[in-house]
């Protein structure tokens, strides 16, 4: 899918389904409120639930470390739990209002830090990333994401 099309389809919906990952940091850059739904094998899912010292699954509500975008996660991910979690979005102006403020936020903080452009400058790359496509900062942002809580 060309990435016109796919900003057409985002600026066209009122709200969103998707599942975690690069498409939920896509929707945020293009401020369109979601849900993340998220099945994995019953292993996956103990590992994550019991090992993973992660509140949230979804890049923005891990950074903002809030719950801004509603999950549906395993078990609980079903037909109707994802149906009433994108009604409630659809009919709520105000929680749709918030994640949009929230993807302002999380936006902000991919932009990339005076560190990484440091970085990106003593590596020789600022010329081959001049501007910093989206999976570009957001690489950067979780690969320097442990310096910048050691700083």
């Amino acid at each position: 899918m060309s990435i016109y099309v796919e900003l057409t389809a985002f600026q066209a919906s009122k709200v969103a389904l998707c599942t975690s990952g690069t498409v939920a940091v896509e929707l945020q850059l293009a401020r369109l409120p979601c849900v993340v739904a998220y099945r994995a094998n019953i292993l996956t899912e103990w590992f994550i639930r019991y090992k993973a010292k992660i509140k949230y699954i979804s890049l923005p509500n891990i950074l903002l470390d809030s719950a801004i975008i509603p999950e549906a996660l395993f078990q609980s991910c079903t037909p109707q739990n994802l149906a009433s979690l994108l009604k409630d979005l659809i009919s709520d102006s105000s929680c749709q209002e918030e994640q949009i403020t929230a993807a302002e936020k999380f936006v902000k903080l991919l932009l990339p830090s005076e560190g990484i452009k440091h970085n990106l400058l003593q590596q020789d790359l600022m010329p081959t990333y001049p501007k910093y496509s989206p999976s570009v900062v957001a690489a950067l942002t979780i690969l320097n994401y442990g310096n910048s809580l050691r700083d």
